[in-house]
């Protein structure tokens, strides 16, 4: 009877000490391997279980770029920046650009100046998309050119060069006249 109790015991301790050292929650596909032997992810490298996506995750935050491709990139951006005139990268488009070499220009003149406002009585305007600077002017008077008459394209000219060829053009010339 001992024997038995014995038994049990052993078993309870190594089903305990085995629950206390299970991490989480148990997963379908926790024991699942890809064809490389990665447990949780399936052939083409996507994680079937948290754990999986979380370790994937891990492992991807700890990556660097290896130093001289880090390096080629760097060189590679600043030497785009230069061609294109770029000194600001959080301003790719050069919208705050500033040049430091051209002091900044003082004058009496406003960047933002607008004709006076007319300070008389206010009249109705029965047309509000003119005003009277602005009126439409008369229409002018437009003349049309036609374009000139296409030429008709000059007969061939017999130059006694080749007087074979001016012979057979005449003929081909009569007979098609003849027709």
């Amino acid at each position: 009877m001992d024997d038995w109790k014995n038994q049990l015991k052993d078993l309870y301790k190594s089903y305990s000490t085995k629950q206390k050292n299970t991490k989480g929650t148990p997963h379908k596909f926790d024991n699942h391997s890809n064809f490389r032997g990665k447990l949780g992810v399936n052939d083409t490298g996507i994680p079937l279980t948290p754990r999986a996506a979380k370790r994937k995750q891990s492992n991807r935050a700890g990556y660097r770029y290896p130093q001289h491709l880090q390096n080629i990139n760097e060189r590679r951006r600043r030497d785009a920046m230069a061609k294109h005139g770029i000194t600001n990268i959080e301003d790719p488009y050069n919208k705050m650009f500033k040049d430091p070499a051209q002091p900044a220009e003082r004058s009496n003149h406003s960047a933002s100046w607008r004709p006076p406002m007319d300070d008389g009585p206010k009249k109705q305007r029965a047309n509000i998309y003119y005003d009277d600077w602005s009126a439409p002017s008369e229409p002018e008077q437009v003349t049309y050119i036609l374009p000139p008459k296409p030429r008709k394209q000059p007969a061939y000219k017999a130059t006694g060069k080749f007087p074979k060829i001016d012979e057979a053009i005449a003929a081909a010339k009569k007979h098609r006249d003849e027709q």
